[in-house]
């Protein structure tokens, strides 16, 4: 069978879980440093989640590229790694609330151990039936590499069962991040940037339907209750502005970009990574509307996502140094040195006077993103 539909619902589901993760994140208990200090694990498990299911994204794209064709056994060892990569953000959660538990640490360590060999399953049986692709034959699966991670975890599971009871989660840790070294390491370039256009697409598009899902729901049917949530929807208009602008902006770039390379794929994704706090700051914000400790953290999420976007702009530019309109487009990074300067101004009067100046700044900086543009071009 063709790979197409199989990779669009690979894409969808792998979209969805992403957003998802961020659903199991408990809100601080208050808005203090400390609060936010005191979920350290849970940030730390959900960054390593999001890392591991982007970088099987990311593989399972770069083999896709060369396949013709799969069978039933592929989809079938695919739809294990898809089962289990679903219920990562349950186990996630459970194992950053007991992370000393050796039933959570086994459960976590499990879904992580079939992710890998299933993945590695599946790319014997895609060059089993791909017997006449020479791009494949190229592929060594006799490599060490490629099982380093699986001895990571399961050096894990003997840290669990003997003398370190978080062996396995710092194992699972480890494979991860030896994973997303390997996959950036390969510095392959992609003629076609659609599916990860499309992946983009699904998960700004998820996100922008999750942010609501936090609103309260009014206590009663009066008026008075509904506008008792006002800093709610106020956050959640912001956040959708905020999200909508960032895939505008991403849908115009991308229409005259002609290719990409591992460099704009993994700056994009850690766009997407602190994109997808948005619904979670969202609401930190609107529970702690005038706390400047809220209030910053939605800031310097902003912040890094401009960041982000001039590594992105660097990076298009250097693998396409052909694309005159791409070039033109890009000639400056003055409207992301503009969103640094406004939303760091904003934290500094946050700070000193009113913190909802932040959150306002983040609007000013919306709108320079646009402005600033068509002001060059006279």
């Amino acid at each position: 069978m063709k790979t197409n539909r199989f990779e669009t619902f690979m894409d969808a589901v792998l979209a969805i879980i992403i957003t998802v993760l961020v659903l199991k994140l408990v809100q601080p208990s208050e808005a203090t440093w400390g609060a936010i200090l005191n979920l350290n694990m849970r940030y730390l498990t959900y960054f390593i989640c999001f890392l591991i299911i982007f970088t099987t994204w990311y593989n399972d794209h770069l083999l896709f590229m060369m396949v013709d064709e799969i069978n039933n056994s592929v989809v079938i060892v695919y739809g294990i790694l898809i089962f289990i990569i679903s219920i990562i953000p349950y186990f996630a959660s459970w194992v950053s609330l007991h992370p000393t538990s050796v039933p959570a640490e086994t459960m976590f360590g499990v879904l992580f151990l079939v992710t890998n060999v299933c993945y590695s399953l599946s790319t014997y049986l895609i060059i089993r039936a791909n017997p006449y692709n020479d791009e494949l034959k190229a592929i060594n699966l006799k490599d060490p590499n490629r099982y380093i991670p699986i001895v990571i975890i399961l050096a894990g599971f003997l840290l669990t069962y003997t003398i370190y009871p978080q062996g396995i989660y710092v194992s699972c840790i480890l494979a991860t991040l030896y994973w997303f070294v390997l996959a950036i390491t390969a510095e392959n370039e992609l003629e076609s940037s659609e599916r990860f256009e499309a992946l983009f697409d699904a998960i700004v598009a998820i996100i922008l339907t999750v942010i609501v899902l936090d609103i309260g729901m009014a206590v009663d049917g009066s008026w008075q209750a509904l506008f008792d949530l006002k800093l709610e929807f106020i956050a959640y208009i912001i956040s959708f502005i905020v999200c909508f602008n960032y895939w505008n902006y991403n849908h115009n770039l991308f229409s005259i970009v002609n290719k990409i390379d591992f460099k704009v794929i993994w700056s994009v994704g850690a766009s997407m990574f602190f994109l997808s706090l948005i619904p979670y700051l969202s609401i930190f914000v609107a529970n702690n509307f005038y706390s400047f400790v809220a209030q910053a953290c939605y800031g310097f999420d902003f912040i890094i996502v401009a960041l982000l976007s001039i590594v992105t702009a660097n990076a298009l530019k250097d693998v396409d140094k052909g694309n005159i309109a791409l070039i033109l487009a890009l000639e400056s990074n003055l409207q992301f040195i503009s969103t640094l300067i406004v939303v760091g101004f904003g934290i500094i009067v946050g700070y000193f006077f009113y913190p909802p100046v932040i959150i306002v700044s983040c609007l000013i900086s919306i709108f320079l993103v646009w402005l600033i543009p068509k002001l060059q071009k006279y």
